[in-house]
């Protein structure tokens, strides 16, 4: 019996949409992480990172949390991706704002 014989089968087939809403999502929050990170060190140093990290556990905890102990549920919606890629942008235009 070989690995791929031994992992189950998806309950149901998944479309393209949500394939791409997938991928969009797996993307964005460790990119939205990471920026809160530096973020935290342009405006704070240091300490500024020690509370962005507990800002994205935070965060992560709450999307956990939210989709019923799923990193990635079954029915994502465009406009809950929508809403962290809105959050990722904030974070990306505040990051530039105090670097320049």
């Amino acid at each position: 019996m070989n690995e791929a014989s031994r992992t189950p089968a998806p309950r149901t087939p998944t479309t393209t949409n949500q394939d791409v809403l997938a991928a969009a999502l797996a993307a964005l929050l460790p990119l939205g992480g990471g920026l809160l990170l530096v973020l935290g060190y342009a405006w704070l140093g240091w300490f500024g990172v020690v509370l962005a990290a507990v800002g994205d556990a935070g965060w992560g905890y709450w999307w956990y949390g939210k989709n019923e102990q799923r990193w990635f549920p079954e029915s994502l919606r465009g406009g809950q991706v929508g809403g962290i890629a809105v959050l990722v942008a904030i974070i990306t235009l505040l990051l530039f704002v105090t670097i320049s």
